[in-house]
């Protein structure tokens, strides 16, 4: 009984395991690719922060067509994620993208910002 109590009690301060930021870019490729808005919401931090507002899940859904079009959908499905202190960046110019993990301990697409170089 001793041997039963203490294997739960193991079971239950086993913390929550990592997501690994390689799945995490498989299944947000494979939403933008699939044009998948309801999947990319998944995927990201909200309320999300756009041109000044706070986008929560339905406004979020609504704006992926115009956040992420084919060409942009395109260059996120191949970049190469780039390590800046905790956070992993893809960058598709003029767009730098951030990911990073939460509470929960699960990569998220958290914000993105426009580099002033990169525009035409």
């Amino acid at each position: 009984m001793k041997r039963l109590a203490l294997c739960l009690l193991m079971l239950v301060a086993l913390p929550v395991q990592a997501d690994d930021v390689d799945a995490f870019l498989g299944r947000f490729r494979s939403a933008l690719m699939a044009r998948d808005a309801a999947a990319i919401a998944d995927l990201t931090q909200l309320p999300f922060l756009y041109e000044g507002r706070r986008l929560d899940r339905a406004t979020f859904i609504r704006a992926v067509p115009v956040l992420f079009d084919a060409r942009l959908s395109r260059c996120l499905a191949q970049a190469r994620p780039l390590t800046e202190g905790q956070d992993r960046l893809l960058h598709c110019a003029p767009y730098t993208f951030y990911l990073r993990t939460g509470a929960d301990r699960r990569w998220r697409l958290a914000e993105f910002n426009a580099d002033g170089e990169d525009l035409p």
